[in-house]
Order: structure tokens, then sequence, then C-alpha cells
């Protein structure tokens, strides 16, 4: 019996710190502090290097989706952990830190730097075991 698991992250956020690089100060500079609702679902399938992540954020009155493929996992001490993403248009790193509970999220790669980050305070989902789910696959 082969069994494949797969498993799913769901965190919820209602505020954001939004930053950009500054190329003159060569440092990343708080654009600003935003107050909206922002879901983020991190599928793994089968291993923490396949799958993909979502970002959906509420912005200004409009809905802002942000996704990709899992390319690469890292993890970066003990607690925390590291997915590098890429879609057709974008390539971004998410950096999840239990500890704080936040998620970075950076985004507009220009050559080796990300021009964006946001920082988002999260909290796991509230439904009974929605925060990582675990669906086992059989091929019986």
């Amino acid at each position: 019996m082969n069994a494949q698991v797969d498993i799913q992250k769901r965190f919820q956020s209602d505020s954001r710190k939004y930053y950009i690089w500054n190329k003159e100060f060569e440092k990343y500079e708080l654009k600003e502090t935003e107050y909206e609702n922002t879901i983020i679902d991190i599928r793994e399938i089968g291993s923490k290097t396949n799958g993909y992540i979502v970002v959906s954020m509420y912005d200004n009155g409009q809905v802002r989706l942000h996704h990709g493929s899992i390319i690469e996992f890292t993890q970066t001490s003990e607690e925390e952990g590291t997915w590098l993403i890429r879609s057709k248009f974008m390539r971004a790193k998410l950096v999840y830190n239990p500890r704080e509970n936040t998620i970075t999220y950076l985004y507009d790669a220009e050559g080796k730097r990300y021009s964006k980050l946001m920082i988002f305070n999260v909290t796991p989902d509230q439904i009974p075991n929605a925060s990582l789910k675990t669906i086992a696959k059989s091929d019986d």
C-alpha cells in the first residue's frame, strides 16, 4: 500500500507591514501598516518541497491574489521554515516564525534582491484541525 500525505496549513492575518527596498540607502523602508484581512494557505503535497502557496489579501477594497509552486524548503531554525515559490510571472520567498506568529513574504525579485516585503501577524485558522490538515491518500 502506497500512501501520500498532503498537509495544508491555513493562517489568517488582520494586519501587515509593507516594506519597499530603498536602493539609495540599501535597506527596506516601512511604507505603511495596513489593517486588512489576509489568508495564507501552504499546501505541501507528498513532501515539503512540492505543493503550492496562496496569499489572498484584501487591499483597499480589492482582493489581491499571489500564488506559486513550492520549489524549495529550508528549515532555518528549530521552529522556523522558509519556502521558495515560483510561478510563471514571479518568484518569492515565504518565512514562517511560529514563536513571533509572523509570516514574512518577500516578492518582486530584481536580480538577487526582493524589492518588496510584507510582514503579516498571523494566527492559525481556528476551525478544528484546519491549521494542519493531513489527508492520507491510498492506492487501495
